[in-house]
């Protein structure tokens, strides 16, 4: 018996026949793009070499895939090995009574133990891109560990970001952003993260700055504490400084007396960009913590997944 695999090594495996690999090859693009693990035999030159196809593929479209796609034809009928990797999901479905095989239709052409009443995708009325959007969809959220989309354009929207020259700025100071928190550990990504949520608007979005007083309390750390995780992001990038706020009275009744303030910015060591890219940090903040659920933001500050900053590779699920 197959034994369960938390994480399979593929999202999907796709299956087709040869004569069919130009509108198969975009889909596996688009899949691909979207931060997918997808078995595509061009991909996989490099593994496939001097290996025994026959048991290899075996393993993949019964034990090494979450789903298969099936793209049939009368092309993809008659092939030998497309029999063979049709035979290998078909065992996996039967044990796991579920939908393990996605049929996608090039035509009507019957294939064996592929029952008609099993629902199928029309691929006539779909483009590629189309159909590895239904992919995703049926694949649904995943954890992309270090990840970094190659268009965040849920990002770029945000900002009000517009023209090339524009966009790159942001995708670069993004990517420098992103690199920086991959060198963090998980309780300096929190006290960043929790400090972009709670910041004082009046610093936004040039600077994150609060009392520290309260962010101590807030995330659970003494402010010496925090003082000395701050100050080992310098390094990467992010500035901070402790400072008093003396020229403002502190009024009868506040709940904080502290005057001490602790202050955040995001000043990527890079010639050709801003010097202070804060804005970015406060906006990837904030739109993991507008889209995401509390334990999915955790899961994605603790993983450095940024795929909801993509519209193709974010999967948003809002809870509360």
């Amino acid at each position: 018996m197959r034994s369960e695999k938390k994480s399979p090594e593929f999202h999907v495996a796709l299956s087709f026949a040869g004569e069919d690999r130009a509108y198969v090859e975009r889909v596996a693009a688009c899949l691909r793009d979207m931060g997918l693990r997808v078995f595509y035999d061009k991909y996989e030159t490099v593994s496939l070499w001097g290996k025994d196809l026959y048991t290899h593929l075996r393993e993949v479209y019964f034990e090494r895939s979450a789903f298969t796609v099936m793209f049939i034809s009368r092309h993809y009928r008659d092939k030998l090995w497309t029999s063979h990797e049709r035979e290998s999901a078909q065992a996996r479905a039967f044990q796991e009574h579920r939908e393990y095989v996605l049929p996608a239709r090039f035509d009507d052409t019957q294939v064996p133990g592929l029952l008609p009443t099993t629902h199928y995708v029309d691929l006539s009325t779909l483009s590629p891109e189309e159909l590895a959007q239904l992919i995703k969809e049926k694949i649904g959220p995943i954890s992309r560990p270090n990840f970094f989309p190659p268009e965040p354009d849920v990002l770029y929207q945000a900002l009000g970001t517009r023209g090339r020259r524009a966009r790159q700025r942001v995708l670069r100071c993004a990517e420098h952003f992103h690199q920086a928190l991959g060198l963090m550990t998980s309780e300096e990504r929190r006290i960043l993260s929790t400090a972009a949520l709670h910041a004082c608007p009046a610093g936004l979005p040039d600077d994150v700055h609060l009392n520290l007083e309260y962010f101590s309390r807030v995330v659970g750390y003494a402010p010496e504490v925090i003082i000395g995780m701050a100050s080992r992001l310098d390094c990467l990038g992010v500035r901070s400084r402790v400072y008093d706020k003396d020229d403002e009275p502190i009024p009868d009744g506040a709940l904080v007396r502290s005057r001490r303030i602790i202050e955040f910015k995001f000043e990527p060591n890079d010639p050709e960009l801003p010097d202070n890219a804060t804005f970015v940090l406060v906006e990837v903040f904030r739109i993991l913590h507008t889209n995401l659920c509390p334990n999915c933001v955790a899961d994605a500050l603790a993983g450095a997944d940024f795929s909801v900053l993509g519209t193709a590779t974010g999967f948003p699920h809002r809870e509360e």
